[in-house]
């Protein structure tokens, strides 16, 4: 039985779009620092957007799940695969996984980072 949960909260994320958002950053890095970041700029670059990008992704599922039990009833929250408190306890690590990655780099990063969060909470 832990398989299919894991593989759900897995599915939450849709790596594929946090995966474009963090290369966008360190394309941003690039252009920003008319260089090569460092290995760790990359890194934390990469991983601050990624999980900030992830929780809006996770926490739309939450919000659009009566929307979802008609139009994507595959979707791990309507499918039953996880919980309504699995997903808001996996957006939480994760946001702040985000926000941790983002104050590593930079107080300006840190506040970059919580708008964003801001934002895509708004969005849901």
């Amino acid at each position: 039985m832990l398989r299919p949960k894991i593989l759900g909260l897995f599915r939450l994320f849709r790596f594929e779009l946090p995966f474009t958002a963090g290369v966008c950053v360190i394309l941003g890095e690039l252009l920003a620092l008319g260089a090569l970041p460092t290995t760790m700029e990359i890194l934390l670059g990469f991983l601050s957007i990624f999980f900030i990008s992830a929780t809006s992704l996770i926490l739309n599922d939450y919000f659009d799940l009566e929307i979802d039990k008609i139009n994507a009833p595959e979707r791990p929250l309507p499918a039953g695969l996880v919980t309504e408190g699995e997903v808001i306890l996996l957006s939480i690590v994760v946001a702040v996984l985000g926000l941790i990655t983002g104050y590593l780099i930079s107080l300006e990063a840190l506040l970059a980072v919580i708008l964003v969060w801001a934002v895509g909470f708004l969005y849901n």
